[in-house]
């Protein structure tokens, strides 16, 4: 077990080098696009994972909400599933209370009836993930500022449909989508 907790320390002690070498490069006038290209990500990414900002009103450090990438893959299928099941009230629940009127249970359901109309019940879901607005998958649990999408593939009886959950960093749905796989160009 000695291995394990040896290279469990040495990753906890790379992701602070990483994050204090982000900090110094700022430090020295770097952008986001030169640290987001040396890290192979968008600046945004580079941006929600390392940014700090300050609140003007009391200058506060404002931080992002450490995000569980298995707490957002899992709250994406649940959404779907209670989109499957026509559990409205529990998925209003969820809802950010300014999504406004167009996420509505009966929208979601006029949605949702087409869906199974063209492609039957959902059967399954297969690789969902967690991206940020911009399209950057991520890849690990980090502390991320904002928005993040949850993104899965809704098998149905007789097709696929791409369904994409955005929530904010209190974990409440503040977009939902249901698209062709292939769909594009992305809102969020």
């Amino acid at each position: 077990m000695d291995p394990i907790r040896q290279a469990q320390q040495h990753l906890d002690q790379a992701k602070e080098q990483l994050r204090q070498s982000v900090r110094q490069a700022r430090y020295e006038g770097r952008t986001w696009v030169d640290i987001g290209r040396a890290l192979g990500m968008s600046r945004q990414a580079a941006f929600k994972r390392f940014g700090e900002v300050t609140d003007p009103v009391d200058s506060r450090k404002i931080t992002g909400v450490p995000m569980s990438l298995t707490e957002i893959r899992t709250r994406t299928e649940q959404v779907f599933d209670l989109i499957s099941t026509a559990d409205y009230d529990a998925l209003e629940q969820m809802l950010h209370p300014d999504v406004g009127p167009d996420l509505t249970a009966s929208t979601i359901s006029q949605v949702w009836t087409s869906v199974l109309t063209e492609f039957g019940a959902k059967e399954s879901f297969d690789d969902t993930h967690v991206v940020l607005p911009a399209g950057d998958r991520i890849e690990e649990d980090d502390q991320i500022m904002g928005t993040v999408v949850g993104v899965t593939t809704l098998n149905c009886e007789a097709g696929e449909r791409m369904g994409r959950v955005a929530f904010d960093d209190r974990r409440r749905i503040v977009g939902l989508l249901i698209l062709p796989p292939d769909y594009s160009p992305l809102p969020f």
